[in-house]
């Protein structure tokens, strides 16, 4: 009788056991969840709808991070606008930068387009560290992956075999992903809006012509979106990507200037059933060049 009582007394703790982990993004969400597996419950704060860049430091993030865990996020920067006044304001001392739950991918990626020289603000939304939109790589993302693995592994050390396991399939799930949308796509020339598809582009041999930005975070002139049909028209560019979040007006009057064709599509995992994993969003990115 004692035992089965002491069993009952032991039941709610075994289900609370999980490591509770807070995603800025949804993809980082489902990487945490192919490393953690049952070991952990994960929550993204973006669902797809925001600007990575420009999202508010809302109070249900500050209630959500304050209750996590670990924290991860893409870092490189990408989330410098808001995350860390969550951060500040969550109270956590454990997901601060440099604590056992914080948690920043961008640590363990090879960046690309890291600036040079001297970089001040007349520069735009310049990132010092390198582009941030790695996770549009199923590769790079298995780099980023690294870091949920030690973060994961130092909060359930007991879990090291199992977690390493999984990060292992979840590698070679992101492989063989990457292999079989290559056989789909031709090699073609191809632009973006601002440069959040460079990874995509470089994952599947695609050759990019420029952004139709000339300064990150900072819209075109009537000059520049001219001079950069006329490059695309020119070279005989595929298509141009854009994220929800770019100008639709700019984007029309580059597609009439160039007669470039401009494919909208998201630049992150969505909570849109089209569009809520990898796998979907990869796949609808391929679909989109022409």
């Amino acid at each position: 009788m004692k035992y089965l009582l002491f069993l009952i007394v032991l039941l709610p703790l075994s289900l609370q056991a999980k490591i509770k982990v807070v995603t800025t993004l949804p993809d980082l969400a489902e990487v945490v969840r192919e490393v953690g597996q049952g070991n952990v419950e994960v929550q993204s704060l973006l669902q797809g709808s925001e600007d990575p860049h420009y999202a508010e430091a809302r109070p249900d993030f500050i209630l959500k991070v304050n209750r996590a865990d670990i924290v991860c996020s893409v870092g490189l920067d990408l989330e410098i606008g808001w995350l860390p006044k969550v951060l500040e304001k969550s109270g956590n001392a454990k997901v601060q930068d440099g604590g056992t739950g914080s948690c920043i991918l961008g640590k363990t990626v090879k960046a690309v387009d890291i600036p040079t020289g001297v970089i001040n603000r007349s520069m735009g939304d310049v990132h010092i560290h390198g582009n941030p939109h790695f996770y549009l790589s199923p590769l790079k993302l298995t780099e980023g992956a690294d870091e949920v693995l030690r973060v994961l592994t130092t909060a359930m050390p007991d879990k090291k075999s199992e977690l390493q396991k999984n990060y292992d399939s979840f590698k070679a799930k992101m492989q063989a992903l990457q292999t079989k949308l290559q056989g789909q796509v031709k090699a073609k020339k191809v632009m973006e809006y601002h440069k959040e598809y460079t990874y995509f582009f470089a994952a599947y041999g695609l050759s990019s012509a420029g952004s139709l930005e000339e300064k990150p975070g900072m819209p075109p002139s009537a000059a520049r979106i001219a001079e950069v049909a006329k490059l695309a028209k020119e070279q005989k560019v595929a298509v141009l990507f854009a994220s929800p979040s770019a100008p639709h007006k700019t984007l029309e009057r580059f597609k009439e200037l160039s007669g470039v064709p401009v494919v909208v599509v998201p630049s992150y995992v969505t909570n849109k059933e089209s569009t809520n994993s990898i796998e979907k969003l990869q796949t609808l990115l391929v679909n989109s060049i022409p």
